[in-house]
C-alpha cells in the first residue's frame, strides 16, 4: 500500500496495540514459502516461521483453498452443541498418529489454552478419583507454556514476576535439562540420573499425594534454545511418574508438528504422557489451533463420574479452525514434510555448528531437526552471560532484522535475569540452498554486529 505521493505507507502512530511501543513495524503484504515482503518491496527470510509457527510456509495455495471450501459451509458451530466432520477427521488422524493411548482430541485457539484446558483435565480426574489433595502441578524451569495467568504461572522465567507476580499461581519447579549450563562433566552419560534425582527429591518434598501433574517440553523452546533431553532422561520421568501416581503432560506446542523430525517429539525421546497439546505448527498459522490429546481410559472415568470434562470456550471446536489442521496435516503427508524437516533440519544443525560455534561470543549452538538454538554469551571461556543491561540480543535481532532475516529471541535463561538467546525454526518446507542463506546471512550479521559491538 501506498500513499498518494507513492510513499509506501508505515503505521508508527496506527491504532493497533504493537508489542513493542519503541519501533515501528513494517507493513507485511504477503508471502511465499520462507520468505515474507513489506510495502517498500523488501524481502525478508522467515527463519523463525513467525514464532515457530508457519510450518508449511507462507502463501500455500493447498491450504488455503481447504480453508475456504470450509467457510463456505460452515465457519462455525458451538462445540458444546455440534460436532463436524471436518472436526472429527482431525481428530481420527491425530490420534493415529499419538503415542500409545491418547484416543480422544479437543480443539482450542492457542497453546496457553491447550496447556491451561490440559491441567484443568488432570486436576478434574484427580476430584473424581476421590483424591482433591492433589493440587500442585511441577514445571521445569527454565521453562515456557504459555501467556494466560496459570499457564504463565507454569512457565519457568522469573522476570514475568515483576509485573505479574501477585496475580501468579503458586507452581512447584524442578530443573529442566540444559546442557550449557547443567555442571556435568558428561551430559550425555549423566544427564538423565542427574535431572531424575532432582525431579524425585521435588516430589518427594511435595508430598506425592499432593501432586496432580507434571508437565514438560519434550525438547525445551526458547526459554532454552531448543534443548533437548539428554539420553534416558523420560524414561526416567516416565517410572518416576508411575510409580508416585502423577500424571504427566507433554507440551510439544512448540516442539511438535515435525519440527524435531517426528511428528511427536514425545516419541523421539521416549515419553508416553497421560496428556499432550499441540499448537503453533499444526495449523500452520492460517487459523488459530491447539489441541488437547487425551487418553479414552481417563475419559471413561469422567463419563462414569461427573458425566463430562469441565472445559468449554468459544472456538472450541470449531471448523474453521480445524479445517485448518486437517489440511496441513494433509499436506504434511502428501509432500513429505516430516521427512523433509528431518532431512534438512540435520543439514541445518550441521551448518549452524560448522559455522557459527568459532566465532566470538556464541557459546554454544544447540538443537534438533529444524529447531536450533545459539547461545551468546560475553565470555566463552567462563561462559559468562552479557549483562541484561546491554540488551545484546535484542538489538543483534533488529541488527539482522535489516539485513532480511527473522529471528525469535530470549533473554534471562542463564540466572533468571541474564543470558541472551537466538532461536531458528524456519518452516518446514524449508530446502538446502535455502538453509544456506539463512547461516550464512545469520553469520555475517553476527560477525559485522560484534566487530562494531563496544
Amino acid at each position: 500500500m501506498r500513499d498518494e505521493a507513492g510513499q509506501a505507507v508505515r503505521y508508527p502512530q496506527g491504532h493497533v496495540l504493537l508489542r513493542n511501543l519503541a519501533r515501528d513495524f513494517p507493513v507485511v503484504t504477503h508471502g511465499q514459502g520462507v520468505y515474507l515482503f513489506d510495502t517498500t518491496g523488501k524481502r525478508y527470510l522467515d527463519a523463525s516461521a513467525g514464532a515457530l509457527v508457519a510450518s508449511v510456509g507462507h502463501g500455500n495455495r493447498e491450504v488455503v483453498d481447504r480453508i475456504a471450501e470450509q467457510l463456505g459451509r460452515v465457519a462455525y458451530v458451538n462445540g458444546t452443541h455440534f460436532t463436524t466432520e471436518v472436526t472429527e477427521l482431525l481428530a481420527t488422524r491425530l490420534c493415529a498418529l499419538a503415542p500409545p493411548g491418547l484416543e480422544r482430541a479437543a480443539f482450542l485457539g492457542s497453546g496457553s489454552e491447550a496447556v491451561e484446558a490440559a491441567v484443568k483435565f488432570a486436576r478434574q480426574l484427580w476430584v473424581e478419583r476421590g483424591q482433591p489433595r492433589r493440587t500442585k502441578v511441577i514445571a521445569r524451569v527454565p521453562g515456557y507454556h504459555g501467556n494466560t495467568l496459570y499457564a504463565l504461572s507454569l512457565s519457568g522465567r522469573p522476570h514475568y514476576k515483576t509485573f505479574f507476580g501477585p496475580m501468579l499461581a503458586e507452581v512447584v519447579t524442578t530443573p529442566a535439562p540444559y546442557p550449557y549450563r547443567s555442571g556435568l562433566a558428561d551430559y550425555d552419560r549423566d544427564g538423565a540420573e542427574h535431572y531424575a534425582r532432582q525431579l524425585e527429591e521435588t516430589l518427594r518434598r511435595e508430598g506425592p499425594d499432593t501432586v496432580a501433574a507434571f508437565i514438560a517440553e519434550p525438547v525445551v523452546g526458547s526459554s532454552a534454545g531448543a534443548s533437548p533431553p539428554p539420553p534416558g532422561y523420560f524414561e526416567r520421568v516416565n517410572a518416576l511418574c508411575r510409580e508416585y501416581g502423577i500424571l504427566t503432560i507433554a507440551d510439544e506446542v512448540m516442539c511438535g508438528c515435525g519440527r524435531t523430525g517426528t511428528f511427536f517429539a514425545s516419541d523421539r525421546y521416549h515419553f508416553t504422557p497421560d496428556l499432550l497439546v499441540l499448537g503453533k505448527g499444526i495449523s500452520g498459522g492460517y487459523a488459530p489451533l491447539s489441541a488437547v490429546l487425551v487418553r479414552q481410559a481417563h475419559l471413561e472415568e469422567m463419563r462414569a463420574g461427573s458425566g463430562g470434562f469441565m472445559h468449554a470456550q468459544t472456538y472450541l471446536q470449531a471448523p474453521a479452525m480445524t479445517a485448518a489442521g486437517l489440511a496441513v496435516l494433509d499436506y504434511f503427508e502428501r509432500h513429505g514434510v516430516v521427512a523433509n524437516a528431518a532431512r534438512v533440519g540435520a543439514y541445518l544443525q550441521r551448518r549452524l555448528r560448522e559455522v557459527l560455534a568459532p566465532l566470538p561470543h556464541v557459546g554454544c549452538v544447540q538443537g534438533v531437526g529444524l529447531m536450533a538454538g545459539i547461545e551468546l554469551v560475553e565470555d566463552v571461556a567462563t561462559r559468562r552471560p552479557f549483562p541484561r543491561s546491554r540488551k545484546v540480543v535484542e538489538r543483534l535481532l533488529a541488527a539482522l532484522f535489516e539485513r532480511g532475516l527473522v529471528l525469535w529471541s530470549n533473554t534471562g535463561h542463564a540466572d533468571g535475569t541474564n543470558g541472551d538467546l537466538l532461536m531458528v525454526g524456519p518452516p518446514l518446507v524449508i530446502t538446502q540452498p535455502e538453509v544456506d542463506e539463512l547461516v550464512d546471512t545469520l553469520a555475517a550479521g553476527l560477525t559485522r554486529f560484534f566487530q562494531e559491538e563496544p
